[in-house]
């Protein structure tokens, strides 16, 4: 595994470990919720296969549609 896969494998487990405690605790609100999530985006890059991690906890459908319409919005931001 390369020093790039390797950075973005621990900061996606970092983000998914964060989304987790806070999912857990019971203060996961839409807004750490976004941002956890647009943390995440950059740091999978195009391969977007392991945002998955937040299927879970999308709470409500205006969690759920939000999300869809982020990673439906900026494929092209995180190619270029």
């Amino acid at each position: 595994m390369s020093a790039v896969q390797t950075k973005r494998r621990e900061a996606l487990r970092a983000i998914g470990r964060e989304l987790d405690d806070l999912s857990l605790a019971g203060s996961l609100d839409f807004e750490s919720f976004k941002s956890l999530f647009r943390r995440a985006m950059d740091a999978a890059g195009p391969d977007t296969s392991d945002l998955e991690m937040f299927c879970q906890d999308a709470r409500t459908q205006d969690w759920w549609d939000w999300m869809v319409h982020e990673l439906q919005e900026t494929p092209s931001k995180r190619v270029a």
